[in-house]
C-alpha cells in the first residue's frame, strides 16, 4: 500500500505542476490523471482483497490466510517440489508466505517426518523457489525446536484452537499486552507446562511491521507468561534463540 500511495502521489503533483504551467485547455490532461488515479485505486482495492500481505519486489509478504486450499499457486509449487522425493515426507499445515524475485519463493510450515514404521514427527519450514518458466526447487528448511532440550513435538493435531489448554495460555499470556497483534498459527512442542506457538506477530504502527516467531509460552497456576519469543528471518536463518 505504501508503494501504490506514492504513486497515486506521483501522478497528483504531476498534475498539479501541469497546472501551474498551462493555463489553457487541460480537459485532456485531467481526464488522463484521473483515469491513472482510477487505476491505481483499483489495484490497491484488488490488493487488500487478496490473501497475502501486499509484497514488495524482493521483500516477503506474509499471509493473512494461511490454509493450502486459499493459497492455490504455492499449493502447485509444493506439490511439483516433493513429488519425487524418497524416504521423507511432508505435509502442508499452514502457506506462511511468498516472496517476489526472478520468480517466487514460498513459504510452507510443514509436519515432516521419515517414512519408516514409528516415525516421530517434526515441524518444519520449508522454502520452494519457482522461476519464471514453472521450474521448482526446495532452497531452504529451518527445523523449528531443534536444539531445545527436553522439548518435544506436537504429535497431534497443530492448531491452537483444537488444543484447549494450549489455546487458554495462549489467550491468557496476551492479556493486557498492547502495541501488538499476535496470530497463532500452530502448536509446534511443548515440555512440561511450556508451550511453543509459531505466530504471525504484527507490530501496531503507521506502518505496521510483521514477523513469524516462535512464542514460548508457559502456563502458572496463576495464569501464563511468554518466556521467549523466537524471531524466524525469513531466509531461514535465525534472528534470536535464546533458551
Amino acid at each position: 500500500m505504501r508503494r501504490l500511495f506514492t504513486v497515486t502521489l506521483g501522478m497528483l503533483c504531476a498534475a498539479s505542476i501541469m497546472g501551474c504551467g498551462v493555463k489553457a485547455d487541460n480537459t485532456d490532461t485531467q481526464e488522463t490523471t484521473i483515469a491513472q488515479e482510477s487505476t491505481v485505486t483499483k489495484e490497491a482495492e484488488e490488493i487488500s482483497e487478496t490473501n497475502e500481505s501486499a509484497p514488495i519486489t524482493g521483500g516477503w509478504g506474509i499471509n493473512n490466510n494461511f490454509d493450502g486450499t486459499d493459497n492455490a499457486n504455492a499449493m502447485s509449487a509444493f506439490e511439483k517440489a516433493t513429488e519425487d522425493l524418497d524416504g521423507y515426507r511432508y505435509d502442508v499445515v499452514a502457506v506462511l508466505g511468498s516472496q517476489i524475485v526472478a520468480g517466487t519463493n514460498y513459504l510452507y510450515l510443514c509436519r515432516a517426518e521419515m517414512v519408516v514404521p514409528d516415525a516421530k514427527p517434526e515441524y518444519v519450514i520449508l522454502k520452494v523457489y519457482e522461476d519464471l518458466e514453472g521450474n521448482v526447487e526446495i532452497t531452504g528448511s529451518l527445523r523449528l525446536l531443534e536444539g531445545k532440550e527436553g522439548w518435544e513435538y506436537n504429535d497431534a493435531n497443530p492448531y491452537v484452537d483444537e488444543n484447549e489448554e494450549v489455546k487458554a495460555a495462549f489467550d491468557k499470556a496476551l492479556e493486557g499486552l498492547t502495541g501488538a497483534k499476535y496470530k497463532p498459527i500452530a502448536y509446534i512442542g511443548h515440555k512440561d507446562n511450556s508451550y511453543a506457538v509459531l505466530t504471525k506477530i504484527t507490530i501496531v504502527s503507521v506502518e505496521p511491521m510483521t514477523s513469524l516467531s516462535v512464542v514460548y509460552i508457559t502456563a502458572t497456576e496463576s495464569g501464563a507468561m511468554i518466556d521467549n519469543i523466537y524471531d524466524i528471518d525469513l531466509d531461514l536463518e535465525a534472528v534470536s534463540n535464546n533458551s
